[in-house]
């Protein structure tokens, strides 16, 4: 099954309807996986509706027997462009660096930047595609290419349609369980390594910016081979010396990152964290 339709921008006014007479009546899916697809395809779509400024915006829905997927697409602005005129950064990938981390708006008032997030975690495959610059979300890793320009930005979501994962479980997963508030993040080294080896602090203050809104953080080294003294030391020594209540977990990193890690974690001879609430960074595989 394959439907597509383009609307006009003006036409759609709840992105709820569009789902609810447009998507919904087309598929077959389980409880869960309806309500990861009902809360991801939403999302997406409001946010084109709010912050795009586009003219008209495609809508594809696909359904075989092994998977579902959407399309969004739209011929505004662009995300990482909005992104960059709004908080005045210096370039797509310095856009997506944020983007990625959660709790990014330009619209605080109407919108609490977690839409995206969430929606990228709770799907088997989420790509995002604007301007010249792509990010795949698959597996848990992070993929970035250069493609040929587009304009506007295309949004892909892709799951098994027999998926287990709940849309509850992934938001207990980044959430505080007492007070239900978006307080985890997870952040991929991969992203910052696509502008160039990782070897200096201002490359480490990107990954760290904001990141003291979190109480937790994963940083996941996967597809990173090695990291410079300076870059290992801004993030797991000076940065956890300023911001003593986020937890740095370091996910997937090679021997030689855990070596450099644990090289500039190890001199004692510099200033060291010294809250009780700071731990040396843990690691998983």
């Amino acid at each position: 099954m394959l439907i597509e339709k383009t609307f006009p921008i003006d036409a759609i006014k709840d992105e709820f309807r569009v789902w609810n007479q447009f998507a919904s009546p087309q598929l077959i899916l389980t409880k869960n996986v309806e309500n990861i697809c009902s809360h991801g395809f939403t999302e997406i779509l409001n946010n084109v509706i709010d912050h795009s400024t586009c003219s008209s915006v495609g809508i594809k829905v696909q359904q075989d027997a092994k998977t579902t997927s959407f399309e969004i697409k739209d011929d505004g602005v662009g995300i990482f462009e909005k992104l960059i005129k709004h908080f005045n950064l210096d370039s797509d990938t310095h856009a997506a660096i944020e983007l990625i981390k959660g709790k990014l708006t330009v619209d605080p008032e109407a919108h609490s930047g977690e839409g995206l997030f969430f929606s990228s975690k709770m799907f088997d495959k989420f790509e995002i595609e604007s301007g010249t610059l792509k990010l795949s979300f698959e597996d848990n890793k992070c993929f970035v290419s250069r493609v040929e320009f587009r304009q506007g930005t295309v949004i892909r979501m892709v799951i098994d349609n027999n998926a287990t994962i709940t849309a509850r479980e992934v938001f207990d997963r980044y959430s505080d369980l007492e007070e239900l508030n978006f307080c985890k993040t997870k952040f991929f080294v991969s992203l910052s390594e696509f502008e160039g080896n990782l070897i200096s602090r201002s490359q480490a203050k990107r990954i760290v910016s904001r990141l003291e809104n979190f109480s937790e953080a994963e940083i996941d080294f996967y597809g990173v081979d090695s990291i410079g003294q300076a870059f290992a030391d801004e993030l797991f020594r000076v940065w956890r010396i300023n911001n003593p209540n986020t937890k740095l977990i370091v996910k997937n990193a090679s021997e030689d990152v855990k070596k450099m890690i644990k090289h500039v974690e190890s001199r004692l001879d510099l200033p060291q964290p010294v809250s009780d609430k700071a731990e040396p960074s843990s690691y998983s595989p």
